[in-house]
């Protein structure tokens, strides 16, 4: 699918494709072309004639892209990440984005549905500036409301870390290992998409490029500081996750060394018993088999020598 707008500073409007790109061409009005889930075909007709590069296209199409981005002198190429956190699994899915911006035009490329794109097309009507003063400032608002939607993932990794902190005295089994561990390879993966994509948007407030007029600066330096703030956050969580992780293989150790300490306890207390009644096992015929009392006096012996082992232990603090 292909949603296409011209607009001006006081008037957007929804076209198609064609005639999109031919406004363009006439230079009276900016256009915005959002290519969902389009085929290559599809891309290189449209695109080709309005002088994007080929390897441009190549890399829209194919999906496969870090965050980043090109100068191509009349415009620029970025790639950036949309993030949904899935609960059920603990970890970030993503959706590519492709980014074109030139002086009069914005061209974006993603497979399906993204918030960002989505809420950029829904105030265009109320806010046609957006798009017709620069599409510098539609590419601004693409970028603030992907940024404002990593804020709640933040929020609720933190939530999940806390809880495991909370939880991870009373468990003691696999189950929050593998929690643990789940989550530590989500913030990863978070960390993966936010950290070359602060890098992006750093090098859009620096560097002087033709597509970003200077007074846009500021605005994407306001995105690029919450998007730091969001990869010092994964910072925070990946040290306490680590601490975390540390923390639950100590107690484990620890209940384990308590495990093997009650059962040393016990073979200590049962080995001078075995010697006992090894000797009154021996196969030859002892005095003290004919007295009566003898069994008692064995039973007493086998009790005296386990408490007398146990008292020892006790005394020595062993347990």
């Amino acid at each position: 699918m292909i949603h296409a707008w011209t607009a001006t500073a006081t008037e957007a409007r929804r076209t198609d494709a064609e005639g999109a790109c031919a406004m363009l061409a006439k230079g009276t009005e900016n256009v915005w072309l959002d290519f969902e889930g389009e085929d290559e075909a599809a891309v290189q007709r449209l695109l080709r004639p309005l002088g994007i590069h080929p390897l441009v296209l190549d890399d829209m199409v194919s999906q496969v892209n870090r965050p980043k981005v090109d100068d191509y002198g009349d415009y620029l190429y970025l790639v950036v990440h949309s993030a949904r956190w899935e609960k059920d699994e603990e970890r970030p899915s993503t959706r590519e984005i492709d980014i074109v911006v030139g002086t009069r035009s914005l061209v974006t490329y993603h497979d399906g549905d993204t918030r960002s794109v989505t809420a950029a097309g829904a105030v265009l009507a109320q806010r046609p500036a957006l798009l017709g003063k620069s599409p510098a400032q539609l590419l601004h608002f693409v970028l603030d409301v992907l940024v404002d939607h990593y804020l709640p993932i933040m929020d609720h990794i933190a939530e999940h870390v806390d809880t495991l902190e909370e939880e991870v005295f009373q468990s003691d089994g696999r189950d929050m290992y593998e929690r643990i561990i789940h989550l530590k390879r989500g913030i990863a993966a978070m960390r993966r998409i936010v950290g070359p994509q602060r890098d992006t948007i750093l090098a859009l407030t620096r560097d002087e490029f033709r597509a970003i007029p200077a007074e846009m600066r500021p605005y994407l330096r306001d995105v690029y500081d919450r998007l730091a703030r969001v990869s010092d956050l994964l910072d925070s969580f990946r040290d306490e996750i680590a601490g975390l992780l540390e923390l639950h293989v100590s107690i484990v150790s620890n209940r384990m060394n308590e495990v093997m300490k009650r059962l040393t306890v016990i073979a200590t207390i049962f080995m001078p018993l075995t010697v006992v009644t090894g000797y009154f096992g021996m196969n030859f015929q002892l005095a003290e088999f004919g007295w009566k009392h003898g069994e008692l006096f064995a039973l007493g012996v086998l009790a005296a020598t386990a408490a007398g082992t146990w008292w020892y232990l006790r005394a020595r603090r062993w347990y």
